[in-house]
């Protein structure tokens, strides 16, 4: 489970193109986001398996958003 300030990153495709969504909690810092995604950027496997290669810029193909972890859902549906 994650905590209040951790770090996780979710690889995908949107449209095919890769991107990371970088979930951070309300106390997460700032070189807790540079560690993950300095882990990301060496996880060579995972990167491939969305669709980087790895010359110089592949890095700059990843389109990254960092998003706030939330401690609750909200369910709208049941409004």
């Amino acid at each position: 489970m994650a905590t209040k300030n951790s770090v996780t990153v979710q690889l995908s495709k949107n449209n095919g193109a890769p991107q990371a969504v970088v979930y951070v909690g309300p106390k997460s810092t700032l070189v807790e986001l540079q560690g993950a995604l300095a882990g990301l950027y060496k996880d060579k496997t995972a990167l491939k398996a969305v669709g980087l290669r790895f010359c110089g810029g592949c890095k700059s193909g990843l389109d990254i958003f960092i998003r706030t972890r939330y401690e609750a859902q909200i369910d709208v549906l049941g409004l």
